[in-house]
């Protein structure tokens, strides 16, 4: 155990990656450093965030989860997006899984690998979600395997999402974001997002999305330079295979993720580059948000039209693997295996 911005925090590393966890925060991924490079692929927030304390489920519909968010990869469940009333209470931003402390343990700890036990029990929901994240000796994956169990005598809907943010030096102009989706859209606007460059509500074949002032922007290849003051989302559904990696070249670094399309059916694009102008962030943030999720779009309502919306009977458990990675070598990725085998284009 070690100490991280004041919080307890475990470290487990390897010759390849160096991770940190918060079990006080969340059970959040606080670091994620490839060594190769000494580069850190995750994104980390810029403002005074702190773990919960004193109001660990959400208080007021926005703010509760960003107030406290450190960046990162989160574990949303059983909400994902905008608050919505749930019978005889409410939920905010992301729901409280990630403003709740974890239980913590080291299960196994030898020469092949270290595997370190998450559990969380929910205030508002009868639901528990256990987490065991193995990193082995000899390989640049961590190995993640999530269980999420309804305890209560009701049959109950949920969201379950992966909220992973990567920042740079890893993204940058120049890198590449490969997704295996046929078909993507865009968040339906209204008033917000004022800095969007996508045109709200678009349909599209992903990745040429239509722009809001420009033609189609290829969101494979056109990521913004950091003086961007863009702000958008995205949603890439239609998953022929569950994966994603963004790759920068320059770097000679990448980062995948594999994940199930059942459920995770689809992959939020969360796209802050540089114009996120509300509280907490003031356009202070430059990351890009690639979340596996089990619905989509991140409003409740139009979960429950498009029928995304799952939901756990009495007793019922739901699990999923994923293995998360950084490469060298390539200049785009075409397959991430369950194993965590990269292939693609060689640099």
């Amino acid at each position: 155990m070690l100490h991280h911005l004041d919080l307890d925090a475990i470290l487990i590393e390897n010759s390849y990656l160096r991770v940190i966890l918060l079990p006080e925060k969340g059970g959040d991924i606080v670091s994620l450093r490839d060594k190769r490079t000494d580069i850190d692929v995750l994104w980390h927030a810029p403002h005074n965030w702190s773990a919960p304390t004193d109001r660990y489920v959400p208080a007021e519909p926005n703010s509760s989860w960003n107030d406290h968010y450190p960046g990162g990869w989160q574990v949303n469940v059983p909400t994902a997006g905008g608050g919505h009333d749930i019978p005889g209470s409410a939920y905010g931003l992301h729901g409280e899984s990630a403003l709740l402390p974890w239980d913590a343990s080291i299960t196994h700890a030898d020469e092949e690998k270290v595997i370190v036990r998450l559990d969380v029990d929910l205030v508002r929901y009868p639901f528990s979600i256990e987490r065991n994240l193995t990193l082995r000796t000899n390989e640049s994956r961590l190995r993640i395997d999530e269980t999420v169990t309804n305890h209560g005598g009701v049959e109950l809907d949920y969201v379950w999402q992966q909220h992973i943010a990567l920042g740079a030096p890893l993204l940058a102009p120049g890198a590449r974001l490969d997704i295996p989706a046929e078909r993507g859209f865009v968040e339906s606007y209204g008033e917000g997002y004022p800095n969007r460059r996508l045109e709200s509500g678009a349909e599209f074949e992903w990745p040429n999305a239509p722009g809001h002032n420009a033609d189609s922007i290829d969101l494979a290849n056109d990521i913004p330079p950091q003086d961007a003051k863009i702000h958008d989302l995205a949603y890439a559904v239609d998953l022929t295979e569950g994966w994603y990696a963004l790759t920068n070249p320059d770097l000679d670094l990448g980062f995948a993720l594999q994940f199930p399309t059942d459920p995770f059916e689809a992959l939020w694009y969360w796209q802050p580059f540089g114009g996120y102008e509300e509280a907490p962030f003031w356009n202070r943030t430059y990351n890009v948000g690639l979340e596996p999720t089990t619905a989509h779009p991140g409003g409740r309502a139009g979960q429950e039209s498009n029928g995304t919306l799952k939901t756990l009977a009495p007793g019922e458990s739901i699990t999923a693997e994923f293995v998360a990675a950084t490469y060298s070598g390539l200049t785009s990725v075409d397959s991430v295996g369950p194993d965590g085998d990269i292939r693609g284009t060689q640099r």
